[in-house]
């Protein structure tokens, strides 16, 4: 499910140099706080943005854009001009939904039919997509995947959280940049 998701974005990131050029001009930011990611997008044009923030300062950098300032001290605040290229779209029409699976992959019983709602939308014609890599306060990535995808009905918001205890969560949502922020921030929504 998430290769249909990432499968078009993963050669773009292999090859952006956006990302490496921010880090290197901010040694030891992982470990100082704050927010840092990229964003890879695959569309008409493909781009790339890498942003931080560490809550004094932040920059973004992407395709000929270089800007700097003081903190907006709001990860949406961040998110806006960082993903500044992304094609404006409605979110996709729904409430969404989420699909929780055991250490095997198992989804739970009631769930199963969701996955049938999941794949109609994956099928739908892909206008684009973006994939997110967010590490924040410097702790570990605690996504496996964020990553918008457009489609003909609108922008939807896929996430997958790490495995903990064997348990994971897949999220696929109506797609904002105020949403976004909020599974940067860590608060999550409990159902679609």
């Amino acid at each position: 499910m998430t290769t249909k998701i990432l499968k078009p974005v993963r050669a773009a990131a292999a090859g952006s140099s956006t990302a490496l050029d921010l880090m290197e001009s901010l040694p030891g930011f992982a470990g100082s706080g704050g927010v840092c990611g990229v964003a890879v997008a695959m569309s008409g044009e493909s781009w790339t943005s890498a942003f931080f923030d560490d809550r004094i300062t932040f920059g973004i950098a992407g395709e000929g854009m270089r800007l700097f300032g003081a903190s907006p001290g709001s990860v949406a605040e961040l998110l806006r001009p960082a993903l500044a290229r992304l094609e404006p779209l409605s979110p996709a029409p729904g409430e969404g939904l989420y699909l929780d699976a055991d250490e095997r992959g198992v989804l739970e019983p009631e769930q199963e039919c969701l996955v049938l709602d999941l794949m109609d939308d994956l099928r739908r014609p892909r206008l684009g997509t973006v994939q997110v890599d967010v590490a924040r306060d410097g702790e570990p990535r605690r996504w496996e995947l964020l990553a918008f995808v457009d489609d003909d009905r609108g922008r939807h918001l896929a996430a997958l959280s790490r495995p903990r205890g064997g348990h994971r969560r897949f999220w696929w949502l109506p797609g904002t940049v105020e949403r976004l922020a909020e599974f940067v921030e860590g608060r999550v929504p409990d159902h679609g």
